[in-house]
C-alpha cells in the first residue's frame, strides 16, 4: 500500500466509518485526529486528511473518525447532553483500542480542533497516550451550548451537571505533554478563555497564539503541530 493511502476502518458502531491513513510498512504510532464543528465543507472526518498523509510519510497511522455530537443532534439540556458526550468518548476509546490491537501500535497522540479538541481532552484522560494537541477548545461545554443553543435548564444547574465532563476538569488529570493552539482573531474564544484552560493543565505544556481566526488554517499552526508530534513521538 502506498504511503498516505486513505482507507476506511471497519468499526461496526456507526454507519460512517473512520478514515485510516497508513504508511507503507511498520508504523511508529497512531494519531487520533478529531475534527471541528462548523458549516465549512471540512467540518468532518476530512479536516486533517492532508496532514495525516504527511504523517504517513513519517510512518504514522492516522485515525480520522466522524464525530456525532453535536454534529448530528443538537444539545437540549441535562442529562441528554452529558450522556451524548459520554457516548462519544466510549466510541472513541473503543475505536482507538481496536485499531491499536489490530495494527499492533502502542504510541498514541491526540489532535483535536474546536469540539473535537474538547472530546479529545476526555479521550486523553481515559487513555494512556504520548502527547496531545488541542486547537481552539473552550474550558466548558456550557461555554458553547448555553450561548448558541436554546437550553431550557437553569443556567447554573446545567453548568454544575456538565462540570465533571468539562475540558477544564479533564486537562487537570492529563499527564502527557500538551500543546494548546489558539487564534488571536477568534470571534468565539477570548484570549483569557484559552489561557484559563491552559493554566488548568499539567506540565509539560505549551501555548501558541496565531494571527488567524477560529478556523486556524494558518500554515505555521500546521507546521508547529507536526514538529510537536515529531518531538514527542520520537522522530
Amino acid at each position: 500500500m502506498p504511503e498516505g493511502v486513505v482507507t476506511e476502518f471497519d468499526f461496526p458502531s456507526r454507519s460512517e466509518k473512520p478514515f485510516v491513513v497508513r504508511p507503507d510498512g511498520p508504523a511508529r504510532g497512531l494519531i487520533l485526529y478529531l475534527h471541528w464543528f462548523d458549516e465549512s465543507p471540512n467540518a468532518n472526518r476530512t479536516q486533517f486528511l492532508e496532514e495525516a498523509k504527511t504523517m504517513a510519510e513519517m510512518r504514522f497511522v492516522s485515525l480520522l473518525p466522524q464525530l456525532e455530537f453535536p454534529w448530528n443532534s443538537p444539545p437540549t439540556g441535562m442529562p441528554n447532553d452529558a450522556e451524548k458526550i459520554r457516548s462519544e468518548v466510549v466510541y472513541l476509546t473503543s475505536l482507538v483500542s481496536s485499531v491499536r490491537s489490530k495494527l499492533d501500535i502502542d504510541q498514541l497522540a491526540i489532535v483535536g480542533h474546536d469540539f473535537g479538541a474538547m472530546h479529545g481532552t476526555l479521550v486523553a484522560r481515559a487513555l494512556k497516550n504520548v502527547c496531545n494537541i488541542f486547537i481552539a477548545p473552550t474550558p466548558r461545554w456550557s461555554d458553547w451550548f448555553l450561548r448558541f443553543w436554546p437550553i431550557g435548564d437553569d443556567r447554573y444547574d446545567y453548568m454544575r451537571a456538565m462540570e465533571p465532563l468539562d475540558p477544564l476538569r479533564a486537562v487537570s488529570d492529563i499527564e502527557a505533554p500538551t500543546l494548546f493552539q489558539f487564534a488571536n482573531n477568534d470571534f468565539y474564544i477570548a484570549p483569557m478563555t484559552g489561557l484559563e484552560l491552559y493554566e488548568g493543565a499539567n506540565e509539560p505544556k505549551s501555548i501558541v497564539h496565531y494571527e488567524a481566526d477560529h478556523s486556524l488554517v494558518d500554515g505555521q499552526c500546521r507546521l508547529d503541530r507536526i514538529e510537536f508530534l515529531k518531538e514527542h513521538l520520537g522522530i
